[in-house]
């Protein structure tokens, strides 16, 4: 049987109602509707034990400023045996930024839960945290420590807690209620902790869709080098075989009949670089050995008369495929350049490979240039980002009627 209760007036009856069963049936009036159950009336109980809660969130707010006084009053001690426990764990013992790291946030949750415990009010908005987050003065942010370990962090938290905890339980020792205090300090650490974790949260939401950002922008870079250093490299051969074809057509057919084929092997060549880009394929010169790729690449593009001298030393083991990639690229554009804008009679190529450094020269005899007066233009810049990205440099050396020197320096990754 179920007891349904209902309110008449200022008293309250029990009405049985039969369970139901296959043959039970609720009053017609009741049937599909649900009954509504009116509030119970509040009792002392229920006004006293709201009223257990007023008094003790009174009592919170008024052990504040006394909490405030006597651990403020032992701060430096405290952020001292902090460190003392900080490095008896092994926190910051191989690297003392780690260490300064922790002590500096620190210092700043327990200011900040001092100002929350003295101003009578619950923590709502941590200063130190505006700061890091570049609302203040914008000089700190959360710094990633590569040096940590990864169970720092959890000790560094929990050491802080214990530290502070005893603290405020021996200084609040004449207060009659040592333990409430203890647990408001607790909570008010607790809070200035949480807003750190979400301020650091953000910060690195932020870095990773920056990050996301600059690699997108990184790969369209990426396709636009190796548009023009791959494609347009072909592309361009192609153009002036058919120009010197037009040339040799009348004076030397033979040659001309050659030129005719180098184009249409470098049309192959672009055709099939759009599609090695297109699948993301890449063609690294180690296949053949970086001083014959670089001699095919000379022959190609060679003009009449002009000649060519290319010298490789060291070992290519001692590059990685991507470094020997970048800048086998680099390299190719060079010899680019010098045989379709320098008018050179002699192109020299010299490559040394080093255990810790390559260094790579491109010379011509050409016309030269004014380089502080001609502006870089995707070729240059295309070399540039290649070589600057394996951590290297590029120097371009040129006056009017003496040749350009094009010089790359770049770290040797061995292994």
């Amino acid at each position: 049987m179920i007891v349904h209760l209902t309110s008449t007036g200022d008293r309250d009856r029990c009405t049985p109602w039969p369970a139901r069963g296959p043959d039970s049936a609720r009053p017609a009036g009741d049937r599909g509707a649900r009954t509504a159950r009116p509030a119970l009336p509040r009792d002392r109980a229920t006004e006293t034990g709201e009223a257990a809660v007023n008094e003790a969130a009174t009592d919170h707010l008024s052990r504040g400023p006394e909490i405030a006084e006597a651990l403020g009053a032992r701060l430096e001690s405290v952020l001292h045996h902090y460190e003392q426990r900080l490095l008896a764990s092994g926190v910051g013992v191989d690297d003392p930024r780690v260490l300064n790291f922790c002590t500096l946030q620190a210092r700043a949750v327990i200011e900040d839960s001092l100002q929350a415990l003295g101003s009578r009010r619950p923590l709502e908005r941590m200063r130190s945290v505006d700061a890091e987050r570049g609302t203040g003065d914008g000089t700190v942010s959360f710094p990633y420590q590569a040096d940590w370990r990864l169970e720092d962090p959890r000790t560094a938290v929990m050491l802080l807690f214990d530290v502070v905890v005893e603290a405020v339980a021996a200084s609040m020792t004449h207060h009659p209620d040592t333990s409430r205090c203890t647990v408001d300090a607790a909570v008010s650490l607790h809070h200035s902790i949480m807003w750190r974790f979400q301020a650091a949260l953000e910060t690195k939401t932020r870095q990773m869709l920056h990050e996301t950002a600059q690699s997108f922008l990184e790969n369209r870079r990426r396709i636009s080098r190796d548009l023009h250093d791959r494609v347009g490299y072909a592309v361009s051969v192609a153009k002036q075989n058919v120009e010197l074809v037009r040339l040799y057509q009348a004076l030397d057919a033979p040659s001309a009949d050659a030129k005719l084929v180098e184009a249409e092997n470098s049309l192959r060549t672009a055709l099939e670089e759009v599609r090695q880009l297109a699948s993301e394929l890449r063609v690294h010169a180690r296949i053949e050995g970086l001083e014959n790729a670089l001699r095919h690449c000379a022959q190609a593009l060679c003009a009449p008369g002009a000649a060519f001298d290319i010298v490789v030393t060291g070992h290519e083991c001692w590059l990685s495929d991507d470094t020997m990639d970048e800048l086998f690229q680099a390299l190719r554009e060079a010899l680019r350049n010098a045989f379709a804008h320098s008018m050179a009679s002699t192109v020299t190529v010299r490559v040394d490979i080093a255990p810790h450094e390559t260094r790579a020269v491109v010379e011509d005899d050409g016309v030269g240039f004014e380089v502080a007066r001609r502006p870089g233009g995707v070729g240059l810049a295309s070399m540039r980002e290649r070589i600057e990205r394996l951590g290297g440099s590029v120097a371009i050396s040129s006056h009017t009627g003496r040749g350009v020197f094009v010089e790359f320096l770049l770290p040797t990754k061995s292994g």
